[in-house]
């Protein structure tokens, strides 16, 4: 008996030495789950061990993972949930999911390769390794096979929202390594070594209305939330000011993901997050709450990474259009939305900042993180020539850092009362807005009244919470409408217009004299994005200022507005630099040509069209065309409506004849354009068959180059005529 007793008692002991019991594992989908038994008081850490062999001590095996116990068990979930008896739900061999029972907790590795291991689970700082209790009864085999097994998102929790929209909560789980570069083909590294298995979640909403029938795709508009924040704050419905509200896809909203300790104050905290939406660096220690990123460190775009993948495998598996992509943040939220925007230009359609300072500021839960302003440190990501971008140049508003030519449609929105300590109103801002508006990006700028946070409102842009009480250009929705692979017409220099608001300075405060309280540079400006022709030989846009909105701020108080026209992003409209094209803006209800001129391409082969007026949409809608004026004197028949184009004597001295031949009888105009913009033109009806049509209406014009418009219902051609005294 005595013997039984001493037994029963050392068993005791085991059990009561180990904080973990039960530990299993399987493979499924890129990735070995392995869950324990723990118990109160629950370790902050655990070690997770592997190694191809039993092994009886920690120190015998490979450690691959440290979790936090808000990692272990679903954190993230449980505070955004209210719900404490949440529980991760995992993938199992046959396809079926497996609910983790109370007190289970869970790691998850992604498999580099084929093979099997043991797993083991102790607290950390417990070397102990006991069969049957805290190490895999037996090897655990594993596959490797991106292509017809690759890694994926799980979901964790569906629910119907109190304003009727459905939501998916979805969780995956990390690759942490210190070479960023050797991720697997489908799933890149998103974390350092320290970081492996991490857990990220993100919540998708989708529109009540929302059709993915027919094999159709749908939008998809990311949300990513200000500092301190999580998903829940902005899902469909939420965030009234900003109208989150999908009428065609989904929006997702994300989570700052990067559980660590720090100091704060000489206390050491807990915080699941605070990355600012781009990374951390790579030698960061988050068990050592003293560790500060600082020089000689590379800072790494792990959360920026996870969200463009996210985005990839939503495209593959919720039906997304990989070309109607868009995202939308406030303040910290916006900082990285404006980033992602820069750093991958042509994955996004629209980029809105709500309250961006475009700067970065020295704060004890940053600097830890990101290094601080001064040390200004490398990131992982390269400039064309090779040199690191700078985390500052994240950050700010002009620094092209994708090597693209060409942003996003930017909008951003700031108040004049923000004293936010990274995000507020200052000299610093207005200056970059006023470099943003010389550059041609297109970004559309507004501020006003507001402050930083505005759970109550009356700011010029944001009157109340319904849709005429505030501003179109910030809804959810109306970001569904733009394409990524469209071009569009970046307005620009609304400056140089005394018409529009100026934002002073950049004194704090409104009514200090120092600009207007409230205005818009681009913002009035409006296209239909389905009206844009962008083909090889000729880009045209229907453009008009708003009027008529259901929110009178939005209304253009002016009958027209002058602001150059940079055509971003063509498709199939690229002049080479140094070209010359011929551009007119045209009265879309009768055609009336309002102005006209030429201009060479840019260097970059960028094409800007100077100082185009635009209507108030109730006065007249305009069309812009631009062509390339590279044609010949002869015109080659084509299968078009013109067809044997030609002038004779060209050059001429006298009267010249132009020669067309046209199948049927049709109304035609003739325009002259010379290369400094000279216009003259006529009106011609031409008959079926070849027309001899005399230019002496043109005698008038001065000699020298000019290009001869032949406009018809369907076609338009243009030949070079030389005019000789």
């Amino acid at each position: 008996m005595k013997k039984l007793v001493l037994i029963l008692s050392g068993l005791l002991l085991a059990m009561v030495a180990f904080a973990q019991t039960n530990v299993r594992a399987w493979y499924a989908q890129g990735q070995v789950w392995i869950i324990w038994q723990t118990q109160q008081p629950y370790p902050q850490t655990f070690g997770i061990y592997k190694k191809a062999q039993p092994f009886t001590n920690t120190t015998q095996a490979t450690v691959i993972g440290r979790p936090f116990a808000y990692e272990y068990f679903p954190g993230a979930f449980i505070s955004q949930t209210g719900n404490p008896g949440f529980r991760y739900k995992v993938p199992q061999p046959d396809g079926s999911l497996y609910t983790l029972a109370e007190g289970e907790a869970l790691f998850v590795e992604t498999v580099m390769s084929g093979g099997s291991a043991y797993y083991a689970v102790a607290k950390w700082g417990a070397t102990g390794v006991t069969a049957g209790v805290n190490i895999t009864d037996s090897a655990v085999t594993y596959i490797y096979d991106p292509v017809n097994d690759p890694v994926a998102c799980h979901l964790q929790h569906s629910l119907v929202t109190q304003e009727g929209f459905k939501t998916n909560w979805y969780g995956l789980w990390l690759l942490g390594r210190q070479d960023q570069e050797a991720g697997r083909p489908d799933f890149p590294v998103m974390a350092n070594a320290y970081k492996n298995g991490m857990p990220a979640m993100f919540i998708v909403s989708e529109a009540m209305a929302m059709d993915t029938t027919g094999a159709k795709r749908i939008p998809c508009t990311n949300w990513l939330h200000g500092g301190g924040g999580s998903a829940i704050q902005h899902v469909a419905g939420t965030t009234d000011h900003f109208n989150i509200i999908p009428l065609k896809g989904i929006s997702v909203s994300h989570n700052d993901d990067f559980p660590h300790l720090t100091l704060e104050a000489g206390d050491t905290l807990f915080s699941p997050a605070r990355t600012q939406w781009f990374g951390w660096s790579k030698f960061h220690n988050p068990f050592d709450p003293g560790y500060r990123a600082d020089l000689g460190d590379t800072l790494v775009n792990y959360v920026q990474r996870r969200i463009l993948w996210t985005n990839r495998w939503l495209i593959r598996n919720y039906r997304v259009d990989p070309d109607r992509v868009a995202i939308q943040g406030y303040s910290m939220g916006s900082g990285g939305a404006a980033a992602l925007g820069k750093l991958a230009p042509e994955q996004f359609s629209t980029v809105c900042a709500f309250n961006n300072g475009f700067r970065r500021q020295d704060d004890e839960t940053i600097t830890p993180v990101l290094g601080t302003v001064a040390g200004n440190l490398p990131t992982n990501l390269r400039y064309p020539d090779g040199l690191p971008v700078r985390i500052n140049e994240v950050f700010d508003l002009n620094t092209q850092i994708s090597g693209a030519r060409d942003l996003p449609l930017f909008r951003t929105w700031a108040g004049k009362n923000d004293n936010n300590g990274r995000m507020h109103w200052g000299p610093d801002l207005v200056a970059q807005y006023r470099a943003a508006d010389s550059l041609g990006w297109g970004v559309q700028i507004s501020w006003d009244e507001r402050p930083h946070t505005y759970e109550t409102l009356g700011f010029h842009w944001i009157q109340g919470y319904q849709i005429s009480a505030q501003t179109f250009r910030d809804n959810l929705a109306y970001q569904e409408l733009f394409n990524s692979k469209q071009s569009f017409p970046a307005f620009f220099n609304h400056r140089l217009d005394p018409k529009n608001n100026d934002p002073g300075a950049g004194m704090p405060g409104i009514n200090t004299g120092d600009g207007d309280n409230w205005g818009t540079w681009g913002g009035w400006h409006n296209w239909d994005p389905d009206a844009v022709i962008d083909e090889p030989d000729r880009w045209e846009v229907t453009a008009w200022l708003t009027d008529g909105a259901p929110f009178a701020n939005d209304n253009c108080p002016y009958d027209q507005l002058t602001a150059d026209l940079a055509v971003r992003k063509p498709q199939q409209f690229k002049p080479a630099a140094g070209e010359n094209v011929h551009w007119e803006v045209i009265d879309l209800n009768n055609n009336e040509v309002l102005q006209s001129g030429n201009a060479v391409v840019k260097a970059d082969s960028l094409v800007v069209i100077p100082q185009v007026a635009v209507y108030r949409e109730s006065i007249r809608k305009v069309r812009i065309e631009v062509t390339p004026m590279n044609v010949a004197t002869f015109q080659e028949p084509g299968s078009r409506v013109l067809t044997d184009l030609s002038i004779a004597p060209n050059p001429s001295k006298g009267e010249a004849r132009m020669s067309v031949f046209v199948p049927e009888q049709t109304a035609a105009v003739i325009a002259a354009v010379s290369t400094t913009g000279l216009k003259a033109l006529f009106n011609y009806r031409l008959l079926p068959g070849k027309n001899e049509i005399s230019l002496a209406s043109f005698n008038h014009l001065p000699a020298g180059l000019y290009f001869l418009e032949l406009t018809v219902a369907g076609d338009r051609q243009v030949i070079k005529w030389v005019k000789s005294d």
